[in-house]
């Protein structure tokens, strides 16, 4: 019958053991770390919005489709352009602004956004430039995408990909980073999750983060039993 002897080399059990723990606290770590570059950032916000308020459709089409836009204004410094696309799981879509045939900036949003708008992030800009051209692009897609404006005469609507005028303008909105952290904003995000609740109150975001906080927290220690 073997016994143990103090100071011999941890069994292959307590190895393990050690390495899990190390690897799951490696983990939470970079986990944590990562949620904290993330609200040390700055959410986006409208620097311009072009004169088209996105009242009705002025477009809809599939894979390939496209549109350019004249006499637009770029703003200097901006991140991300953002349109009024519509669909429940969008296709790509690609992004050039351009001077003539220059190219002053350009971007490209994957597939699977769901909501009405897109944004797409592009390279910023040193200086605003007027008379800037729009043009935007869709990738594969299996339904068709509804891009959101206004009706215009044909001399200032915007032109499909085939050069033939859509019925009207559509909506632009340039977006650059904003003061404020996520931090900063914390208060705000949390009062606006508790609206419409009953009860309502910021409380509600703090019970949330709570609640998640317990969950990995449990997790991680049934990951540790089980491993024991």
């Amino acid at each position: 019958m073997s016994a143990s002897v103090e100071g011999a080399p941890a069994t292959a059990p307590q190895w393990n053991m050690t390495r899990a723990t190390a690897a799951l606290a490696a983990g939470l770590l970079l986990v944590a770390i990562a949620l904290a570059v993330t609200l040390s950032g700055s959410p986006l916000v409208v620097a311009h919005a072009n004169a088209t308020p996105a009242n009705e459709p002025i477009l809809e089409a599939a894979s390939g489709a496209g549109a350019c836009q004249a006499d637009e204004v770029l703003p200097a410094g901006i991140s991300a352009i953002r349109l009024t696309l519509v669909a429940a799981a969008g296709p790509r879509v690609s992004v050039t602004a351009l001077s003539g045939t220059q190219v002053l900036t350009s971007g490209i949003a994957g597939s699977g956004w769901t909501s009405g708008a897109v944004t797409v992030p592009v390279r910023p800009v040193a200086r605003a430039i007027s008379h800037a051209r729009i043009c935007f692009k869709l990738g594969q897609s299996v339904e068709n995408v509804v891009l959101g404006g206004s009706k215009t005469s044909a001399a200032a609507a915007a032109r499909g990909s085939e050069g033939k005028a859509l019925p009207g303008r559509f909506t632009i909105e340039y977006m650059r980073a904003g003061h404020s952290s996520w931090w900063s904003l914390a208060e705000t995000v949390a009062r606006h999750m508790g609206l419409g609740r009953a009860p309502s109150g910021a409380w509600v975001a703090l019970l949330l983060a709570a609640l998640m906080s317990a969950v990995v927290a449990i997790a991680s220690w049934l990951a540790l039993v089980e491993l024991r």
